[in-house]
């Protein structure tokens, strides 16, 4: 078994915080604000741009790299992990971007 999934994981991780940071150093606001479905939500720049970034690094880096570990005995189990964590990380970046997009005038 290949270790390029992991590989991948990590940097769609990277790219995540490296958005975060790069956002936080461009945009001078005191508060940033999160578009919801029905209301906003008012947050400081480093919870807007980086809350999603570190819930999810404290979940799914642990769990793949623990999986990652005992691949060998739970090979679907790997790649269910992997998918599963590939999609929150897709989602996350997809949503800072939204705020982002957001943030700068672009969609309102």
């Amino acid at each position: 078994m290949k270790s390029f999934p992991l590989f991948l994981l990590m940097f769609t991780v990277i790219v995540s915080w490296a958005i975060g940071f790069y956002f936080i150093s461009i945009i001078n606001t005191p508060t940033i604000i999160i578009p919801l479905v029905n209301d906003y939500l008012w947050m400081n720049e480093y919870k807007g741009f980086l809350g999603l970034p570190i819930l999810f690094s404290l979940t799914t880096v642990p769990a793949v790299l623990y999986f990652f570990r005992k691949r060998d005995r739970l090979k679907k189990t790997w790649y269910t992990a992997f998918s599963a964590s590939q999609l929150i990380w897709i989602a996350t970046i997809a949503a800072q971007l939204k705020i982002i997009a957001f943030n700068l005038g672009i969609c309102h």
